[in-house]
């Protein structure tokens, strides 16, 4: 943190939570977005507080790091806690600005067919819209935005926070390659994955997968609980991305774990040492739809 301290020539106050995000409130005209990349700080959203200051929030790769540093011309304690109030009460009382989820820790652990899978939030299908909550509204939003392939840096970040944090997935970036679920056509593939795999393969150190499994053709679009055939089939695999090493499997949600199955099969099959699922979502099973959560007698985990 000191680095980013000596860079910053203006006045400041950035407040660390030790739940991978950060608050800050400076001078517009310093820079600063250019210093935080380069520490690897991802800005969320910001704003103008007044003329000279900007307020904002983002997300950063912590330690276990909490409080505040700053910077003031008058050097007063007095007046650094002010600023830091304001941080707290802009952004503490429930704060609803950024209509996207920020939690950044996997919430959910489960085993499926032997494979560690693990995922950010808790998803409402649009079918249920009788259930959802304003939380759950920007899980939807989130997911609608991965999809199409938008907010990019942002499931970056939260990916590799959350994965940063997983002791099975340090222990095996050595030989791990980040590998996604193949969208329903070529178009929605590169869309949605191309520029995200590659960051986020940077961004945790381990092989970007993005070719392992390409589509050969286009097809229709699973929706929900149906359509549990052979996924694989207009799917060709490429061993040499994957073949001896640690394949973390990356998808936007998880439903039924029909896609996931099939494609763990196929992927140790042809040489993949083990599979990691890694989802943004998890779709809710709500107690009248749960029987169709159940495959291959494996149950989604309810929540």
């Amino acid at each position: 943190m000191g680095k980013i301290a000596r860079r910053l020539r203006c006045e400041y106050v950035i407040r660390f939570e030790d739940d991978g995000k950060f608050y800050f409130l400076l001078e517009t005209r310093s820079g600063y977005e250019e210093h935080f990349a380069r520490c690897g700080w991802y800005v969320v959203s910001q704003t103008d507080f007044n003329s000279r200051l900007t307020i904002g929030m983002g997300l950063y790769e912590s330690g276990n790091l909490a409080g505040f540093m700053y910077r003031l011309d008058s050097g007063s304690e007095d007046e650094a806690r002010f600023w830091n109030n304001i941080l707290v009460f802009t952004f503490f009382n429930d704060f609803r600005k950024a209509f996207f989820p920020l939690d950044n820790r996997f919430q959910g652990f489960f085993r499926l067919d032997g494979s560690l899978c693990l995922y950010l939030y808790d998803y409402c299908p649009v079918r249920r819209n009788d259930k959802i909550t304003f939380e759950g509204k920007k899980v939807s939003n989130a997911v609608w935005r991965f999809k199409s392939g938008e907010q990019t840096d942002l499931f970056v970040k939260l990916f590799s926070i959350a994965a940063s944090r997983i002791r099975a997935v340090q222990e095996n970036r050595h030989r791990a390659v980040l590998v996604p679920v193949p969208a329903s056509t070529r178009e929605k593939h590169r869309t949605r994955y191309e520029a995200f795999c590659r960051k986020l393969s940077a961004d945790m150190g381990v092989a970007d997968g993005y070719g392992a499994i390409t589509v050969a053709y286009d097809r229709a679009q699973y929706k929900d609980t149906h359509g549990n055939g052979d996924r694989t089939a207009n799917l060709e695999f490429h061993p040499e991305y994957f073949k001896d090493k640690c394949v973390l499997l990356v998808d936007d949600v998880l439903t039924t774990g029909s896609t996931f199955l099939q494609l763990r099969r196929k992927l140790i099959a042809h040489g993949a040492r083990f599979v990691i699922g890694m989802f943004l979502a998890k779709t809710i099973a709500f107690e009248d739809e749960r029987k169709d959560l159940s495959i291959n007698n494996y149950t989604i985990p309810t929540t």
